[in-house]
């Protein structure tokens, strides 16, 4: 059984007396910097001055730098940064104000960049992982409602021997400790998100639903039904899955969706399917995605705007834009 944290494990108190910078103010780094404040923590934010960050940041009240000094002046640094940005900026801006003396707390809410080594961690430094277990709005949402996401936490470095409780402290800020904190790795973070990612959330499922659209309309049937059904109707699964587990699922669904499934499912997801699902995790834990990804960043992502360019044009997009037009939901 995995190690869970809840409210009652986390000392606030351990980050009242500390400046906390979060460095990058997207979905993830504008929820962290909202719950943390609110938990009466203080909070500064560092982002690129005149940037559409900076202007949110001010609107929402917030002291804003220019990322150096915000590191400067800061105790505790949440890099909320895309993964393929984190090596320049913490080269450019970050490195140095980490060499001046002063130890700080490095915060990841992904483990992408330490797991993967694409920065030098600061010898002196503890670095310390809380992974919400969903998007910036949901983690600002749930908050709000007196809620919380469930968020994954590691130590990689414990200079101050006080790195859990740190970890926890900050959990606890962005209301994460109110669902459960689960301990892990970065290794283990990082490897997990990304095999689920690519394998389920956004490779596998999106293709398989794509992939069943087209052998409904290439053998004519009507492109609108097969949209709903391919598409539309996922949530319904998903929905289930999610509040009652896959055993809930399957009793919830009709004995003919039942048995279908249990026909189909593993002819679809045969053992050819494992070996690629094995593949992308091979691929993964050996370093190759993330040198891939890297690569394909620094130079423009060209692959990943020619797919999703294509992808925005096809037929099976096109009927869904249709579909919202005449149909109310």
């Amino acid at each position: 059984m995995a190690q869970i944290y809840y409210e009652s494990d986390a000392d606030l108190a351990i980050l009242h007396e500390q400046t906390i910078a979060v460095i990058g103010f997207g979905n993830q780094g504008r929820a962290h910097a909202l719950n943390l404040r609110d938990s009466g923590l203080k909070v500064i934010v560092g982002a690129r001055s005149g940037g559409p960050a900076t202007h949110q940041a001010k609107c929402d009240g917030f002291n804003t730098h220019e990322i150096a000094e915000a590191a400067r002046l800061a105790d505790i640094l949440a890099i909320m940064l895309p993964d393929e940005h984190v090596p320049y900026v913490f080269e450019k801006d970050i490195q140095k104000e980490l060499q001046n003396g002063t130890a700080k707390t490095l915060v990841f809410a992904h483990g992408f960049v330490v797991a993967n080594k694409t920065i030098k961690l600061p010898a002196d430094a503890d670095v310390l992982l809380v992974a919400p277990t969903g998007p910036g709005r949901q983690v600002r949402s749930l908050y709000l409602e007196g809620a919380g996401l469930p968020a994954l936490i590691a130590v990689e470095q414990d200079v101050s021997k006080h790195g859990l409780q740190k970890a926890l402290a900050y959990a606890h800020g962005i209301g994460c400790t109110r669902a459960g904190a689960i301990k892990t790795t970065f290794q283990e973070e990082t490897i997990t998100d990304l095999f689920c990612e690519q394998a389920v959330l956004c490779g596998g499922m999106p293709e398989l639903i794509k992939a069943s659209f087209n052998t409904l309309v290439e053998s004519g049937y009507q492109p609108e039904l097969a949209y709903i059904s391919c598409l539309k109707e996922v949530k319904l699964i998903a929905d289930l899955l999610f509040t009652h587990g896959l055993d809930g699922m399957r009793s919830a669904i009709s004995n003919t969706a039942k048995y279908g499934s249990v026909v189909a499912g593993p002819a679809i997801i045969n053992e050819g399917a494992k070996r690629k699902l094995k593949e992308v995790l091979v691929n993964i834990e050996s370093g190759a995605f993330a040198r891939s990804f890297m690569q394909e960043a620094e130079n423009g992502s060209p692959h990943t705007r020619e797919f999703v360019a294509a992808e925005k044009s096809s037929k099976m997009v096109r009927t869904g834009r249709t579909l919202k037009t005449v149909l109310r939901f």
